[in-house]
């Protein structure tokens, strides 16, 4: 039997190894240096995941661990000090090999937990962000969302996205001056600061009560508006949001709430895991239920649609495999999940969004239901669909061009 070999070089500062499977374990050459490692001396074993400093990537890595030391074998291959590549095909069937013959040689080898200090640091950092959520629910909302606005405006600059979210903005509005763009990015962060705060509030926001729509309130709906929502009240069966990044879109949902309609929101969550669980909390607090983005995301939409609920969706955002669409008059890929579900359910789509006032208020308004495009056969048509909504997001993100979040990447 030929051995297999598996070249990988671990730290920037270190050299390649080229690893060989023998009968009895595993040998390697580190420049001439023979090295080897009987599996009748590895105490325990660990497989997992690991994040590079340098790439947006995950590589699978092994470790096997011996009395006084570790071998690590992994997937991402260091070509410099933030550079990584990929040797995942050939990693991959070395390692199957490997844990083969050494699951044959110890039976029950115990396997270790990995928890990087990467993920150490990030759940940190989510426990650290819960606390500041709910000591920011006892304070008064207006005061510190102001605070919170304050403050973005000043280090967001200085942040990465502030270069990405200029050059959007610039290339899709080049008559506006270099002062009026910042103004506008300024908004931007503004908005995103007071965000922040208004999530630990966000069970006690909606005020607005279609039955009683008195003026004066945190949220006011415009009469085509509470038109809408009363069409909305009345409609038997499930129902299509759409909203974008646009001030908070987080009060969207609570529209279904007034209306006594159960709704479930598509989320993507963030690494954070202790942060996106508070999140959650503060959505099913103000009674949504989140549908976390991944492999059954799909399911639970179709799922929730028999059950005849709402559900919403951002659809402002690049998705690699997407359908083509223009937004700006440049073509860019959206995810065609809302369409392709309209069209599966034959359901009524509505946009919404609110736009933010001064005073911590908020304008909530309603569209729908959309006429939407038809093929020959009088089914929604997919593509055309997901056209009239991005021209509706545009359309709102030029009224209000510093409530939108130009911190992602939208054209790739």
């Amino acid at each position: 039997m030929t051995d297999r070999t598996y070249a990988y070089r671990a730290h920037p500062f270190t050299s390649e190894k080229t690893f060989r499977l023998v009968p009895e374990g595993l040998a390697w050459d580190d420049r001439g240096r023979p090295g080897r490692l009987a599996f009748a001396d590895v105490t325990a074993i660990k497989i997992h995941q690991e994040r590079i400093p340098g790439s947006s990537a995950s590589y699978w890595a092994c470790v096997l661990y011996r009395r006084g030391g570790r071998v690590k074998i992994g997937a991402a291959h260091r070509t410099g000090l933030f550079a990584v590549e990929d040797r995942s095909a050939d990693y991959l069937p070395f390692v199957h090999a490997l844990t083969e013959r050494l699951t044959a040689a110890r039976p029950g080898l115990p396997h270790r937990e990995h928890r990087s200090l990467l993920a150490r640091l990030e759940t940190a950092v989510g426990v650290a962000g819960v606390g500041v959520l709910r000591l920011l629910g006892r304070f008064d909302l207006g005061r510190t969302a102001a605070a919170a606005g304050w403050l973005l405006r000043r280090i967001g600059p200085h942040l990465k996205g502030h270069r990405v979210a200029g050059e959007q903005l610039a290339m899709v509005f080049p008559e506006m001056g270099a002062a009026e763009r910042e103004r506008t990015l300024a908004g931007m962060w503004d908005n995103f600061g007071r965000l922040f705060v208004e999530y630990a509030h966000l069970d006690a926001i909606w005020d607005y009560d279609w039955r009683d729509p008195r003026p004066g309130g945190r949220i006011e709906v415009d009469p085509a508006s509470h038109a809408a929502l009363m069409r909305l009240r009345d409609t038997a069966g499930p129902v299509l949001f759409f909203t974008g990044h646009l001030a908070n879109w987080e009060i969207v949902p609570l529209g279904a709430k007034t209306i006594g309609r159960q709704i479930s929101v598509v989320f993507r969550a963030p690494r954070i895991g202790p942060f996106v669980a508070e999140m959650i909390r503060a959505r099913e607090a103000g009674g949504m239920t989140v549908i976390a983005a991944g492999p059954d995301t799909p399911l639970r939409i179709r799922e929730a649609l028999r059950q005849d609920r709402f559900v919403g969706m951002l659809v402002d955002q690049h998705y690699a495999r997407g359908i083509d669409v223009t937004f700006f008059g440049r073509p860019c890929k959206a995810n065609p999940m809302l369409a392709r579900f309209a069209r599966l359910f034959d359901c009524p789509i509505y946009g919404a969004r609110v736009v933010r006032l001064a005073d911590e208020r908020f304008r909530f308004e309603l569209v729908g239901p959309l006429a939407t495009p038809r093929d020959a056969e009088g089914r929604i048509d997919v593509d055309a669909t997901m056209q009239q909504v991005t021209g509706m997001i545009e359309d709102w993100v030029r009224e209000h061009p510093e409530q939108w979040l130009w911190l992602h990447r939208r054209w790739r």
